[in-house]
């Protein structure tokens, strides 16, 4: 592919880095002369210098001729120009990250449609995500978020003697607003029809709502032992949201804020969440507020250097479990040498989704299943498709493609059956087999790459 990638920050170094060496030709654009000339001379990229929300700078890095175009500076306004002057003068599909996304959850067809990005990524959103999921994986055999974290994948084992082994799957009592969407059977992946059993030793993937789940899980007498009490540092936008998707899995949050008026702001936003104005490095603050009894500690300030003493002390008082937050995606390794458990770095999350995009050569593709045997989609029912307006039984969808969710353009989430109607712009969370991806993909109406 040809690829062309503005900003190098730590994500766009990164991907130049690992995207050259595995063939694509790559064309980098930066302002910052002294930061191009060092990234030059250790790869083998083509170099522009300047800003890439000018036009004649993109003219210059053959946009036109860009398979894809990433859009990661650390600028939010220099990236959505990048974007838009990028698509207009002939880049095939572009990715566009942001810092903040509070504008664009608003009005998201909106900004997708002037904006003409293909893929939007939030370091923030991938973050709380990921650091929501490694408090939940802790006693589960994996988790996956989809819908901004309210459809979820998750994956079980059955056992021998177990309530649904041996049933056909017609026959099974699920809760409401779940899906059983596929049975890995020796490594083969399977979508199983209403005749198809369920054996011992089947690993089954089940999406839908985290409470849907949550029942099936203690049904089944999957782990049961969960984290039940979290205490989170961080005073931000993504403390925000790991704090309202922590709720949602009817976790109690405590959260230590420095800042007085941010701690104020996040008491009136956090409904049912303890806020602490206070310094997480206290030692003696962190004992008188027993912090050593959670399941979890989150460091996730805006400085590292505090979000590392935070969880060591923590770990200290006996914390079960500590995650932090890295912003130096070179520093993950050593963190986890000095203790803790988990370190994320948003940088990272990125451009690995980034990347799992090039190599899948899909833009809808959120996660892959059994080394890219399945695959999970989210795509957005475009106005025009044929789709607008049937319900999901007449689609026309493949032996192999489950539709397990749709977010609608208010914001709500529906695990759908055959009887629900597909509305224009609708986003589909799509559970399907690599053999039929091309399929359903030209179903929906989208070109695959």
């Amino acid at each position: 592919m040809n690829i062309l990638i503005v900003g190098l920050g730590e994500v766009g170094s990164y991907l130049a880095k690992v995207l050259s060496t595995e063939g694509h030709s790559i064309t980098v654009v930066d302002p910052d002369l002294q930061r191009m000339r060092r990234v030059a001379d250790l790869l083998d990229v083509q170099a522009v210098h300047g800003d890439g929300s000018r036009p004649d700078v993109l003219d210059r890095a053959d946009a036109h001729q860009a398979d894809l175009l990433l859009a990661v500076s650390n600028d939010d306004k220099v990236n959505m120009l990048t974007c838009l002057f990028g698509k207009r003068m002939g880049a095939k599909k572009t990715v566009l990250r942001l810092r903040d996304t509070s504008a664009v959850r608003r009005s998201k067809t909106f900004f997708r449609k002037n904006l003409q990005y293909d893929l939007l990524l939030s370091l923030d959103d991938l973050a709380a995500e990921e650091i929501v999921k490694t408090v939940r994986q802790k006693h589960s055999i994996g988790v996956d978020n989809f819908a901004e974290g309210k459809v979820q994948l998750r994956r079980f084992v059955l056992q021998e003697g177990g309530p649904y082994t041996g049933q056909l799957v017609k026959d099974l009592k699920i809760p409401s607003g779940m899906l059983i969407t596929a049975i890995d059977r020796d490594h083969e992946v399977l979508v199983p029809g209403g005749a198809d059993d369920l054996r011992a030793g089947d690993e089954i993937f089940v999406l839908g709502e985290p409470k849907a789940i949550a029942t099936f899980e203690k049904k089944i007498g999957g782990r049961q032992e969960k984290a039940r009490n979290v205490v989170v540092f961080g005073g931000s936008g993504l403390s925000q949201q790991v704090c309202q998707q922590l709720q949602r899995e009817h976790v109690d949050v405590r959260v230590i804020v420095e800042d007085r008026a941010e701690a104020e702001r996040l008491s009136e936003v956090l409904k049912n969440v303890i806020v602490l104005h206070s310094d997480a490095t206290d030692l003696n603050f962190l004992q008188e507020e027993h912090v050593g009894s959670a399941d979890a500690f989150l460091g996730i300030g805006d400085e590292d250097e505090r979000n590392l003493m935070s969880c060591q002390l923590s770990k200290s008082l006996g914390v079960q479990r500590t995650v932090a937050l890295v912003q130096k995606p070179d520093y993950v390794s050593l963190y986890q040498r000095l203790g803790i458990d988990i370190a994320v770095s948003p940088r990272l999350l990125c451009a690995n989704r980034i990347l799992a995009f090039v190599r899948s050569r899909s833009i809808s593709t959120v996660a892959t299943i059994e080394e890219g045997k399945a695959e999970v989609l989210e795509v957005e029912l475009p106005a025009g498709s044929a789709l607008v307006g049937k319900q999901l039984k007449d689609a026309g969808f493949p032996r192999g493609c489950v539709v397990a969710a749709l977010t609608r353009e208010d914001g709500s989430v529906v695990i759908p059956r055959g009887s629900d109607e597909l509305h224009a712009h609708d986003q589909m969370v799509v559970f399907v087999l690599h053999t039929v991806v091309d399929d359903v993909l030209r179903i929906v109406g989208i070109e695959r790459d």
